[in-house]
Order: structure tokens, then C-alpha cells, then sequence
């Protein structure tokens, strides 16, 4: 099998493909989408309509603990099926997949191996032909293919591209999975932190052109295009508060929707007044909630972490009494700041520091544009919240992602608010942001590595490149 070998490219992240999206039902940008894009690649090179769908998963993986809890079972059928992700209605996919015929089976095995955490073997049949792939979601939404019919491959849904399958002398095409269409080839004008500031201040622009310039240089859109991603970016994101505060939200788990008893109780209990905030985490709450009832969210940069950005800059800028256009220079200038942190892939299994903490890093630095243009002070911002947030363990509660993930978008809310206002201050931080990404990364590797069971197994396994931290999984 022949396929574009990525592998001597150099990969640059995009603010709308991998930091600021995607757009989906929620509630998980690896677990909904990261599947769903598997199974949508494996429909588009097989010959003829599927049959059937069977994936295998490791009993040691991540999977084990969060396939069904977090409805990754749903969101393979409606790849298989060809249904639009977003348009689709995840609690009847199974009647769907029944009303088509599909046959499908989902089991756990200690055949797979269990490293990556979130790998399936996925074996595709039509009338014409069998295809055998194995698929990895990598966290964020992104995803790896690495071998199709026990061929070896990199296929990431980046680029359309043409392969050749072992055993078929029929091309197929790979259809880009992602929002937007990036150039191969292209460069950014910096690719860390520093550069970034250096860009910023030698062309003495403010932080939210530079991610207008930064995204144009990878997309090949004009400024007045990415503006325009950016502002419907927001909307679809201030929809979902909206839609999380309306009555009827429900969803399957271990908690139930609390936003419109807690607003209404908010209207006659006394509590511990904090501005801006006060709304802020309400409305986080409602966006987390409206997810985990397969509501439409933008992933920032997860669907765990969906709440925090969208809540913060909206309630800030209403108490400052600041426009759209505010607002949007704030999102483009939180997703820049995305773009420095994407060697984590935004996965929880770093912890909810690489999601809950990353988009509270990402706002605190949007916010800062509100008062002040100085890229230097929005990036103290971003360092200061990670500081704070650094550590976190991601410990989903029975399979279900509700624990603690909806406390954290809430609590980060004024988390943030707070950084803002003491970069704005001139609180040391005495690292750079590309310094702080390699912490969280370091201590990302240590909370996985620590991470043992009632059976004293280890839980080190969270990611596509296993740490050596206890000998007993490297590679």
C-alpha cells in the first residue's frame, strides 16, 4: 500500500482545525469525534456499503473505562453510516444502524495491545471486500490510522490523499477530515512562544492580528476570512450556553442537569459575590451539561473543557461593557495561545491540566486583551493560570466524564478572570509560556506514570508515546 509519507513533515497546528474546534455533539472531542473520524476515513476507502462493523479494544486501554460512558459506540456507527456528526441524532443511531441492516460488535480483549490508550482494531466489511485498520484517537480530535490490512501507514484526515490497500489494485481517496484546508508546505511566521513575541512586538501589532497573520499563513485565507471563521466560532459556542440553560437537558450518567434550578436559586439565596464571575460559571455549567446531552459545542480545545472560554469572555465583556468585535479579538488570541500547548494534544490523560487548564490559560490570555494590547502581559496571563492549574489529575467517575470535569469549567472561570487582571498588574512569572507548555508536559508524564490501580496495574498509558517512568510499559 502506498500513501503519503507525513512523517518528514513538519506539523504546524491550526487555531480553527485543532485549538478552536472542532464543532460537534458533545461531550468529547477524543471520544466522539476522534472515533467518529476513524470510522468516516475507513466508510470512504471501502469498496461498496458496509455490512458490518467490529472493533476490538484493549481491557487494559483507555477505552475500556469511557466507550460507552462517553458514546463512542454511537459515534463509530454514525461514521460507518455516513451521518452527519453534528446533524445526526446520537441517542437513535442504533435504530438507525438496524433500519440499514449493520451489523456491529464492540468487545474488549487482551489481544490489543494497551498502549495507545485509545486504540481499536476496526474491521470493516461490504458485500466486495474485508479492510482491517487500526485506528488511535490522539486527543483534541485528532487521529492516527497506522496500518490498513497489516500494511503499515500514517493516515491523519489532514490532506485528501490517495492510497493504494494491500490485496486491491483499486485506488481509494482519504477525504480530509478536518474544518479547514490547510496548504502543505506551509510555515508560520514563529512556532513557539518567543518567536510569537518577537513577531508581535517587531511589527508592533496586538496578539489577536498576529493569530489572524499565524492562521492565514497555514489556511492561505484572508484576514477578513479567519475573522469570519472566528465569529461564527463564537456564535455556535454562545449558542450552547443559551441552549444549556433552557429546561428538558438530559443526558445519561451519574449526575443530572442542574442550570435552570441553580439560576433560579441564584435569584433568591445569598452567596459570596464575585462580579463578573457570578454568571460566568453558571454559564460554563450550562455549556458542560448541554454537551453531555449531545448538544452542539466547539471543543476548547476539548469537549471537556468546552464551558471555560466561551463563558469567560462573554461575562467579562458584558461587565466591561465591551462589543463583538471585542469578544472575537478575544477568542483569536485565546486559540493562538492553543497553539503553543498542542504537544500535549490537549489530552486528558495528562491530566485535566492539558484540557480544563490549557482553556484557562488560552482565556486568561483573550481577557487581557479587553484592557491592554501589550502581547507580553496576555502572555504573563496564560503562564499565570497554567501555574495555578498545573497538577490536575483527570479522574473520570464510572466511565462518565460529568466528575470533576464540570466543577473545573466552573471553577476556572474566575481562575482566569483573576490571572488577567494580575498579568495586567505585572505579576512575575519567571517562565515563558513555551517553558510552562514543557512543565505541564513533564508533569503530565509523572501523573500518568503514577497513576495505579486497585490491582496494582499500571496506568501508565495514556497517550500514543509511553513514558519509561516505571519500566514496566516503555517501548
Amino acid at each position: 500500500m502506498t500513501v503519503i509519507d507525513k512523517s518528514a513533515e513538519e506539523f504546524y497546528p491550526s487555531i480553527f482545525n485543532d485549538v478552536l474546534a472542532p464543532a460537534t455533539q458533545g461531550p468529547s472531542s477524543s471520544n466522539t469525534v476522534g472515533v467518529y473520524r476513524i470510522t468516516s476515513i475507513a466508510r470512504a476507502i471501502l469498496d461498496g456499503e458496509p455490512i458490518s462493523l467490529q472493533v476490538e479494544m484493549s481491557t487494559k486501554g483507555g477505552f475500556y473505562d469511557t466507550f460507552f460512558g462517553m458514546d463512542s459506540d454511537k459515534a463509530c456507527l454514525a461514521g460507518i453510516l455516513g451521518e452527519d456528526l453534528i446533524k445526526s441524532d446520537l441517542g437513535k443511531i442504533y435504530d438507525v444502524a438496524k433500519e440499514r441492516g449493520l451489523k456491529y460488535e464492540f468487545f474488549f480483549t487482551d489481544r490489543i495491545e494497551k498502549i495507545p490508550t485509545e486504540m481499536g482494531e476496526f474491521t470493516i466489511k461490504s458485500e466486495k471486500e474485508t479492510i482491517v485498520l487500526t485506528g488511535i484517537t490522539m486527543g483534541g480530535g485528532e487521529i492516527l490510522i497506522r496500518d490498513i490490512n497489516g500494511q503499515p501507514c500514517e493516515i491523519k484526515g489532514m490532506h485528501p490523499e490517495e492510497i493504494m490497500i494491500k490485496g486491491s489494485d483499486k485506488p481509494r481517496t482519504v477525504p480530509s477530515v478536518y474544518p479547514l484546508q490547510t496548504i502543505k508546505g506551509a510555515v508560520p511566521p514563529f512556532t513557539t512562544s518567543v518567536g510569537m513575541l518577537e513577531y508581535a512586538n517587531k511589527n508592533n501589532k496586538p496578539l489577536w492580528q498576529v493569530a489572524l497573520d499565524y492562521e492565514c499563513s497555514l489556511t492561505g485565507l484572508s484576514h477578513e476570512e479567519v475573522w469570519k471563521v472566528a465569529e461564527e466560532t463564537l456564535d455556535i459556542s454562545y449558542a450552547s450556553i443559551e441552549s444549556g440553560h433552557k429546561d428538558g437537558v438530559k443526558f445519561d450518567g451519574i449526575t443530572v442537569a442542574k442550570t435552570p434550578e441553580m439560576r433560579e436559586k441564584m435569584k433568591n439565596v445569598k452567596l459570596i459575590p464575585t462580579g463578573a464571575a457570578d454568571q460566568g460559571t453558571l454559564d460554563a455549567l450550562a455549556v458542560m451539561e448541554y454537551s453531555n446531552a449531545h448538544g452542539i459545542i466547539i471543543c476548547m480545545p476539548t469537549g471537556g473543557a468546552s464551558g471555560i472560554i466561551p463563558a469567560t469572555i462573554k461575562n467579562t465583556s458584558k461587565t466591561l461593557g465591551k462589543t463583538k468585535e471585542d469578544e472575537v479579538k478575544a477568542l483569536l488570541v485565546s486559540g493562538l495561545i492553543g497553539v503553543f500547548y498542542f504537544p500535549t494534544h490537549y489530552h486528558g490523560a495528562l491530566g485535566c491540566q492539558a484540557e480544563v487548564g490549557i482553556a484557562t490559560s488560552m482565556v486568561a490570555a483573550g481577557l487581557v486583551s479587553f484592557l491592554d494590547d501589550d502581547p507580553d502581559t496576555a502572555e504573563r496571563a496564560a503562564v499565570l493560570a497554567m501555574q495555578y492549574i498545573i497538577g490536575q489529575v483527570c479522574d473520570p467517575v464510572a466511565g462518565y466524564p460529568q466528575i470533576p470535569c464540570f466543577i473545573r469549567n466552573v471553577a476556572s472561570v474566575p481562575v482566569a478572570m483573576t490571572c488577567a487582571n494580575y498579568a495586567i498588574l505585572g505579576l512575575d512569572t519567571a517562565v515563558t509560556l513555551d517553558g510552562m507548555v514543557q512543565a505541564t508536559l513533564r508533569v503530565g508524564e509523572k501523573l500518568r506514570a503514577g497513576r495505579i490501580n486497585d490491582l496494582g496495574t499500571c496506568m501508565n498509558e495514556y497517550t500514543a508515546n509511553p513514558c519509561s517512568a516505571c519500566g514496566k510499559c516503555a517501548k
